[in-house]
């Protein structure tokens, strides 16, 4: 199970050159990493990578070892799972969608404190690299990168890192179908609106 540190330096791992400098920058005035991280906006300047649109296909496959069904399979159960522990939180989702080339996902919903938004941002990590390990092995790092930074905006050390995670997993472990079925109606749709009140 990861801390807060733990997550930090995966973080940290995954950032260019520049943004790592920034880091450092508010490291050497002795800040702990989490700190560093939240004030160099690091986290927020995330570039896209520009791949030219003819190798694009093929770039993903060799990057993520996957077909573009899995890819997008994986991002949907990744949307999925915030929207699963969002709902069983009673919190509001107004909806849910997948881009078109699968890759990129968002849940819109009404956060209501810290300790749900954690949970709900905790949610995709837990399910990919916990419950669906087997089926994505590479993980989602750059799909959970916004969520790590949310995970740690709203807690405030490793004991919520770790409360958020296991709330989370006990959400995901009773709700698993529902995860997958509405991942797959995901899949189909690219994108679902929620009227308030209702539970489909």
């Amino acid at each position: 199970m990861a801390s807060s540190e733990e997550v930090a330096w995966q973080l940290y791992a995954g950032l260019e050159t520049r943004d790592r400098r920034a880091v450092d920058a508010w490291r050497s005035l002795g800040n702990d990493l989490v700190t560093s991280l939240m004030n160099s906006r690091a986290l927020g300047s995330a570039r896209p990578l520009r791949v030219p649109a003819d190798d694009a296909s093929d770039w993903y496959r060799r990057r993520l070892g996957t077909d573009p069904d899995l890819v997008l399979a994986r991002t949907a159960e990744h949307e999925a799972a915030h929207v699963v522990v969002a709902r069983a939180l009673g919190l509001h989702v107004a909806e849910v969608s997948v881009s078109e080339d699968g890759r990129d996902g968002v849940t819109t919903y009404e956060s209501t404190g810290r300790d749900e938004t954690a949970a709900v941002a905790a949610a995709a990590e837990v399910w990919i690299t916990e419950f669906r390990a087997l089926a994505y092995p590479r993980g989602d790092a750059a799909g959970c990168r916004e969520d790590m930074r949310v995970l740690l905006q709203n807690t405030g050390g490793d004991h919520d890192v770790h409360r958020a995670r296991r709330r989370a997993r006990v959400i995901l472990g009773e709700h698993r179908d529902e995860v997958l079925a509405l991942a797959a109606r995901l899949g189909r749709e690219r994108h679902i609106a929620f009227e308030k009140g209702h539970t489909s």
